[in-house]
């Protein structure tokens, strides 16, 4: 007995620039970026911070509800951001520059442009 053929795969849709400027990707990639910085640097605060962000940017899309009102996107993204962004400048300042507090500045920044990019819906991020 032979078996039935494979369905053909289904058509793949590409990827553009409005797809990934939503501030729920450009967050979860911050997050992302700090939790690798987080765990190179041996900081748990900015582990901590990373996974809020993550929290955030899931609640966005609407994966869990939980808690959906104490996290919105964009006053996360706008803190964290912040809180990335000049802890990591004082400490580059502070002590030596490391690679791991210029990936955490990166992340701030991406974190800040996520805030921006929700916040003023600039023209290349619209659909």
């Amino acid at each position: 007995m032979a078996a039935a053929p494979a369905p053909a795969p289904a058509p793949r849709k590409q990827v553009n620039m409005t797809d990934i400027m939503q501030p729920g990707i450009l967050l979860a990639i911050a997050a992302l970026i700090a939790i690798i910085a987080g765990a190179g640097g041996q900081v748990a605060t900015t582990i901590i911070l990373a996974l809020v962000m993550l929290y955030s940017a899931i609640v966005s899309f609407g994966y869990i509800a939980i808690l959906r009102d104490l996290f919105p996107i964009l006053s996360v993204s706008a803190v964290s951001g912040i809180v990335l962004f000049f802890y990591n400048i004082e400490m580059i300042v502070r002590a030596r520059a490391t690679a791991w507090l210029v990936i955490g500045f990166i992340a701030g920044l991406i974190a800040l442009f996520a805030a921006f990019v929700g916040y003023f819906k600039p023209s290349f991020a619209k659909k």
